[in-house]
């Protein structure tokens, strides 16, 4: 029986450089959040099948997409957030580097024996 399937892990949040709330009007409290979703097998993560960015004030705690913003220079600051500071982690893609590492070490094994 092979356990499989999807999950979600959350991106550390950032602080926006500025812009305003579009509900309560706080300024320059603005952070980017979000969660990457990968595929899993047995638990282990394979490989990144997406991500959910979106932003939230941290006076109100309303989460708002880009398609809810008005304020030009919040949009800007997102957008820059989204390409420098969100990145997808290194360890979800541990299940395709151990199954090359497997591959590679069956491969090289019966070079590796000494058969007179």
């Amino acid at each position: 029986m092979i356990i499989f399937g999807t999950s979600n892990s959350t991106i550390h949040p950032k602080k926006l450089e500025d812009g305003s709330c579009p509900y309560c009007k706080t300024q320059d409290n603005m952070w980017i959040q979000g969660y990457h979703k990968y595929v899993h097998i047995f638990w282990i993560p394979f490989f990144s099948i997406g991500k959910k960015v979106y932003m939230v004030c941290g006076h109100c705690k309303g989460a708002f997409e880009k398609t809810e913003i008005q304020d030009q220079k919040l949009i800007q600051s997102f957008q820059d957030g989204k390409k420098n500071q969100i990145k997808t982690p290194w360890y979800h893609f541990i299940g395709l580097m151990l199954l090359v590492m497997v591959i590679l070490l069956i491969s090289v094994t019966p070079y590796l024996t000494n058969t007179p």
